[in-house]
């Protein structure tokens, strides 16, 4: 928890567990909702004409997986961040619209390709009183480098090329880094693995389960399983915000509590499917908000050392591609909502592959090509392979069951084993997985979807040992220390053509993202980002 006294009816026994939650909400034994589809657009929640943000009150969010712990350095799953986002800051940020605005830092400087300067605005307080300064953002970023428990060195492979960062004065750091990186700016901006805490931080507190920051609002407590709770910080740094009071994070892993929970009024809003969402369209005391996120579904395969799986071959990788159909799982998990996704995802500005040759080329069904390319490997028969994934949301699971009949046509008996987010992300980590079916989420430079192909990369390292390939790696580097945008583009998609030739991870599909909230919910918004960043500035008729 924070170190300031929690508000009189905020947190502690007054707040419903996520049991009280599904009991008030009459869940057990619901049914499941109809298969359909939702009309119209992707829209944030409409605005009515001259109505003006109300300060006060609650909004209370079920999250659809647990956040596992709220440390912010390290941490794999983007749950975690669903549940430490609201506390944390970095030195930029996104707006809604993903363009970049000055936060902790009031501006920077390049001094050279390998050196650049943030300096602080002046008068920012964590949520313990305390100013933030450069000794400050010194301790973050070695917390980055090298995460503390339970932070987890896989992240690594995301963070730019900085060596170091100098106090330079009280309110001046200077980043130091080992090549020019462009990727700088958009990791600080993303904030996923670049909170700002105060120095020491780690020294005083549980950091798994507390936290200090500089956000909108200030933590008042966090109890695995259960949810994150938050009061309004009174002295955050944009005049005016936040609008609410309180943040309530309650853990609902069961699209039915969450849909339950809506209708009797226990939250007012979450994240749900294509078909939980259908269900809540033409009634008047809900929003609809749906949208495209960076949060692709992605099949990963590990290549290591003296192990000589079927996968090794690349024939076999291929074939595996070619078997899956998309366009399938679009219809049979996502009613139709959401489009094919190479390395990078649909929608991420102007680096993605076109949508014709990722349908018409690399990414085509086609089911006589697999069965040849496996009997070209030898392996017309087929092979027995175990797929871990998620065990919640339920979406994993269903696109894991689309995959094993897709893939029972050419010979491949796949066995899927489900496990909870925590688990996942210890054993994917450290490759300790045949076949991954997971998500990726968003990135803040391009090169956050390709970094893992680059051979001195932690998770190259842990995932694909035994495999080389000099173009990839050539492109790889080259294209991350590439300051001209114009020269990086052509880079990238010649990588990404590459990469879907090589099949080292094979890029499923890009969801569409569905929330429904309650209509007293203005401002709230479905990000790209596949955060839930629409609650900083929400607020409640």
């Amino acid at each position: 928890m924070s170190d300031t006294p929690t508000p009189e009816g905020t947190g502690g026994a007054g707040e419903l567990s996520r049991r009280d939650l599904i009991v008030k909400a009459g869940v057990v034994g619901a049914g499941a909702v109809a298969a359909g589809s939702i009309a119209g657009k992707a829209t944030a929640a409409p605005k009515r004409v001259g109505a003006t943000p109300r300060k006060g009150g609650k909004i209370t969010f079920a999250l659809e997986q647990d956040p596992v712990h709220i440390a912010p350095f390290g941490a794999i799953l983007t749950s975690n961040h669903w549940g430490k986002e609201p506390m944390y800051e970095s030195l930029i940020e996104w707006d809604a619209k993903l363009n970049r605005r000055p936060a902790l830092a009031e501006s920077w400087k390049v001094v050279d390709p390998r050196t650049v300067d943030f300096t602080l605005r002046r008068g920012v307080r964590f949520h313990n009183g305390k100013e933030v300064t450069a000794a400050d953002v010194k301790y973050s970023v070695e917390g980055w480098l090298n995460p503390p428990l339970p932070g987890s060195v896989a992240t690594l492979g995301q963070i730019p090329s900085i060596t170091s960062a100098e106090v330079r004065s009280k309110y001046v750091v200077r980043f130091k880094l080992a090549k020019p990186d462009a990727r700088l700016f958009g990791f600080l901006a993303w904030n996923r693995y670049s909170p700002i805490v105060p120095e020491g931080m780690y020294q005083q507190v549980n950091a798994g389960r507390e936290g200090i920051g500089t956000g909108p609002f200030r933590l008042v407590s966090y109890v695995p399983g259960q949810g994150v709770e938050y009061a309004a910080y009174a002295n955050y740094r944009k005049r005016g915000l936040p609008y609410l009071n309180q943040l309530s994070l309650p853990t609902l892993p069961d699209e039915q509590a969450r849909i339950a929970a809506l209708r009797a009024g226990a939250i007012d809003g979450a994240t749900l499917s294509a078909d939980g969402a259908r269900s809540f369209q033409g009634n008047s005391n809900f929003t609809v908000l749906r949208g495209l996120t960076a949060a692709f579904r992605e099949l990963q395969m590990t290549q290591k050392i003296g192990e000589n799986k079927p996968w090794t071959d690349k024939r076999v990788r291929q074939a595996v591609n070619f078997a899956i159909n998309r366009q399938e799982i679009l219809d049979r998990v996502y009613n139709g909502f959401g489009e094919y996704s190479g390395h990078v995802p649909p929608g991420y500005g102007p680096w993605p592959l076109t949508r014709a040759e990722l349908r018409n080329k690399y990414l085509k069904f086609d089911l006589a090509k697999a069965r040849t390319l496996m009997r070209q490997a030898g392996f017309a028969n087929g092979f027995e392979v175990t797929m871990t994934t998620f065990s919640t949301p339920l979406d994993f699971g269903q696109v894991a069951a689309v995959i094993k009949a897709q893939l029972d046509r050419i010979g491949i008996e796949v066995n899927i084993k489900a496990e909870e987010p925590g688990t996942f992300a210890a054993n994917n980590g450290p490759g300790r997985f045949e076949w991954d079916l997971t998500a990726r989420g968003m990135r803040g430079d391009v090169d956050g979807y390709t970094a893992e192909f680059n051979p001195v990369n932690t998770s190259y390292k842990a995932w694909y040992p035994a495999y080389r390939n000099v173009r990839m790696w050539r492109l790889v580097g080259n294209g991350f220390i590439q300051l001209d945008e114009k020269k990086r583009l052509p880079m990238y998609k010649e990588l990404q053509r590459l990469l879907l030739e090589e099949q080292l991870q094979v890029p499923l599909v890009a969801v569409t993202k569905f929330q429904v909230v309650r209509r007293r919910v203005k401002n709230m918004y479905v990000a790209f980002s596949d955060f839930n960043t629409g609650l900083k500035t929400a607020w409640v008729e």
